[in-house]
């Protein structure tokens, strides 16, 4: 199955959970660390260069960001978790938010986790996927930034993550924004899920 975009919007960004739209179609999550490429992704995903919006700054991305995606389904960039520039008290309204989400929300059919490929995983990341994992919610998850890693050394990462991940996910998918490496695939899974 190959899936076409062919069109895609941004609908709004939520600050409250009472701010959620209506739950009328099926809604997948986007997860990260900051600066892990999530926004990157996004685009590449949605086939739109600037919708949306991408900084070098850690925490750029503070609320629930909804895009509908041809008419059929919502993606929803979350704010990145992590390191970010922004004061405790506004990145724990951040987690309360996200959290509200991913608890109660019953349109969601899954979390696509994005993590930096050049990285292991660390405790948050697996406190991430402990979390969805206990919540009962799928998870795909996503070593991006494929294009920084040469082919001979990405077996060898891609074990030694999937090591550090016992029993969480299935095969991480690898995927580079940059060069649209494994996007085509991440979008049948989603479409799988969804319809």
């Amino acid at each position: 199955m190959t899936v076409r975009i062919t069109k895609t919007a941004f609908v709004t960004s939520v600050h409250k959970l009472s701010q959620l739209p209506s739950p009328s179609l099926p809604e997948v999550a986007f997860a990260g660390r900051s600066n892990v490429g999530k926004s990157s992704l996004l685009n590449r995903l949605l086939g739109r260069h600037k919708l949306v919006k991408v900084s070098s700054r850690p925490g750029f991305t503070q609320s629930l960001n909804f895009f509908l995606v041809n008419d059929a389904v919502y993606f929803v960039d979350l704010p990145g978790y992590g390191f970010a520039k922004a004061p405790k008290h506004v990145q724990q309204k951040w987690y309360r938010l996200v959290e509200g989400y991913i608890e109660t929300r019953k349109p969601l059919k899954g979390v696509v986790c994005i993590f930096d490929m050049r990285r292991i995983p660390d405790q948050l990341d697996l406190d991430l996927l402990d979390y969805l994992h206990a919540l009962g919610r799928h998870v795909w998850l996503v070593l991006n930034k494929a294009d920084k890693i040469s082919q001979p050394k990405r077996q060898r990462q891609v074990q030694a993550i999937c090591r550090r991940l016992p029993g969480f996910v299935d095969k991480p998918l690898i995927i580079s924004a940059r060069t649209g490496e494994g996007v085509q695939s991440l979008l049948e899974m989603i479409w799988l899920a969804c319809f």
